[in-house]
């Protein structure tokens, strides 16, 4: 029996033994278990801290996606009215050119067309005067006489520049001041009467042509009662009717018809 209790006795000491060291050794990792719980605890506080600055970061971060979605958007749409204005602004630019062009060739061909008809204008106008002219019983009775007397008008005209000549040397020689100019005459005239008159005493339209010897580029005085009214130069002649343009600065009054048209010396 003595060994058995022996053995029982030393088996509980060991057991006592063996119970102390594992309460020690429990208690040390227990202390460390509560140690590392505790850092666990506070490493999770910090990621939870994180995971939730993250999360507003990614919030945040989703709007200003949103809002750069919304801006994109938005530029998208302006590029696109842009592009389309810019396609419209060309559209209006071509038919504007275009209109442009069509306005041009309008307006040319219309100066075209107003320049034929007033040739087209001057010519009725001179063909009705001539028709006047030449069924006019007075110009059918007269013509005849003007083209004998032709002769004597240059004999007049050329006595006129004698008597003009003898005057200025006549007051050049008693050394008087020089009078002022009288109103140029053609004495006993005897010329070709004025069938019509132009726009602003443009133009004359004579009632004689070649026939009577009337030539274009020569020089015609238009006068009334003697009185010299005009200078003009023939620019169309015909065989009975001729078109002479009065000369710039030389009107001294308003020409009528039934004037007289004489060759200037």
């Amino acid at each position: 029996m003595k060994p058995l209790t022996l053995i029982l006795c030393v088996i509980a000491i060991l057991g006592s033994v063996a119970s102390t060291f594992f309460f020690f050794q429990i208690g040390t990792a227990k202390e460390q278990l509560q140690q590392e719980v505790a850092l666990a605890a506070k490493q999770a506080t910090e990621l939870q801290g994180k995971i939730t600055e993250a999360a507003a970061q990614s919030e945040a971060l989703q709007k200003r996606l949103a809002a750069m979605d919304s801006e994109l958007g938005e530029a998208k749409s302006k590029a696109s009215a842009a592009d389309a204005r810019s396609t419209q602004l060309g559209r209006e630019t071509t038919q504007l050119r275009t209109q442009l062009t069509n306005k041009t060739e309008a307006a040319q061909t219309l100066a075209t067309e107003i320049n034929q008809l007033k040739q087209e204008l001057a010519q009725i106008k001179l063909t009705a005067a001539t028709t006047a002219a030449e069924q006019s019983e007075e110009y059918k009775t007269t013509i005849a006489n003007l083209q004998a007397r032709i002769t004597d008008l240059i004999a007049i005209n050329t006595k006129a520049n004698s008597r003009s000549a003898t005057t200025n040397r006549t007051v050049n020689a008693v050394s008087t001041p020089t009078p002022e100019a009288p109103p140029l005459v053609v004495e006993d005239a005897v010329g070709f009467q004025v069938a019509s008159i132009g726009a602003d005493n443009g133009f004359v339209v004579i009632k004689a042509g070649t026939a009577q010897g009337i030539q274009p580029k020569q020089n015609l005085l238009i006068s009334r009662s003697g009185k010299v009214l005009a200078t003009a130069v023939v620019s169309n002649s015909q065989e009975n009717y001729a078109i002479a343009q009065i000369v710039t600065g030389s009107l001294k009054g308003n020409i009528s018809k039934g004037d007289l048209a004489t060759f200037a010396k």
